[in-house]
């Protein structure tokens, strides 16, 4: 089996300068993935930026561990509000992850995530999981624009 690409967006109720701001830091990251995944080597605070990495175990229910990851951030473009992520590991030969933030009105915007899966035998078993992490990332999503304070 080859690769696959899956893509799932999401509104929000949040400026697209929030949102965008927000994508690029470990808080936010570790908010929408909370209970599903966990990664070791995650900064506490900060910012991602292009070409940096990140090594840890990948968790389960972030407990379980599941292979060590590989993250690296491989373009951040401000103008375009999209952030590009290279990850590998366990069963993932690739998984080439883009965020997408679109602004739609001054009070809305659009998220969108878009990952090239390649694990070999496992892909179609990994986009599906993939699909579901998505929807869940999504779905946190909104609610952090409703508590996080504007700016």
């Amino acid at each position: 089996m080859g690769s696959v690409t899956i893509e799932r967006s999401v509104e929000l109720s949040a400026p697209a300068s929030r949102v965008w701001a927000a994508t690029r830091t470990p808080e936010a990251f570790r908010y929408v993935t909370r209970e599903l995944l966990r990664i070791t080597g995650l900064p506490r605070t900060g910012r991602f930026g292009q070409g940096a990495r990140i090594e840890g175990w990948l968790l389960l229910g972030g407990v379980l561990p599941l292979h060590r990851h590989h993250l690296e951030v491989v373009r951040v473009d401000h103008a375009a509000m999209t952030l590009s992520s290279h990850e590998w590991g366990g069963v993932l030969r690739r998984w080439d992850h883009d965020i997408i933030v679109e602004r739609l009105d001054d009070d809305r915007s659009r998220y969108t995530d878009r990952v090239l899966i390649d694990a070999g035998p496992f892909t179609m078993p990994v986009a599906v999981f993939a699909w579901l992490f998505y929807r869940y990332r999504q779905r946190r999503w909104r609610k952090l624009v409703r508590r996080a304070p504007a700016r």
